[in-house]
């Protein structure tokens, strides 16, 4: 995903606040280099099980958080799941997270959208 980091919060704990195409939100930069603002090609993290998540009518991919210490609100579609397996594909536009979820899920269905939220997400970076 490409996004643009507005501002290093907190240079010690890696956290930056960052805008894309799906809204803004802070996230732990965990790239080997100090970042500083520009855009950047990252890759989504989730570190933590999803506890909490609910079947969407919103068709729109979104990212979102309040301020630094807030929960991040993550909305997007579900591309594939398995009985038994706790991880679940969600696409954030051309993006896939991968979430570990836990059961029961019922309600869940491919091709629908869901929310969850989420107290960290962390940004991978990378070259093309």
């Amino acid at each position: 995903m490409r996004v643009e980091v507005l501002q290093v919060i907190s240079p010690e704990r890696k956290i930056v606040s960052f805008m894309c195409d799906f809204g803004s939100a802070f996230a732990r930069w965990m790239g080997v280099d100090p970042v500083g603002a520009g855009e950047f090609n990252v890759e989504i993290e989730v570190p933590e099980e999803v506890a909490a998540w609910s079947v969407t009518s919103s068709d729109r991919a979104s990212i979102s958080s309040l301020d630094e210490n807030s929960n991040i609100l993550i909305v997007g579609e579900v591309v594939r799941f398995d009985e038994g397996d706790p991880v679940v594909e969600v696409r954030v536009g051309t993006d896939i997270i991968l979430i570990e979820m836990k059961h029961p899920r019922d309600g869940l269905s491919v091709n629908g959208f869901i929310s969850f939220k989420v107290p960290e997400i962390q940004l991978y970076p990378y070259n093309i």
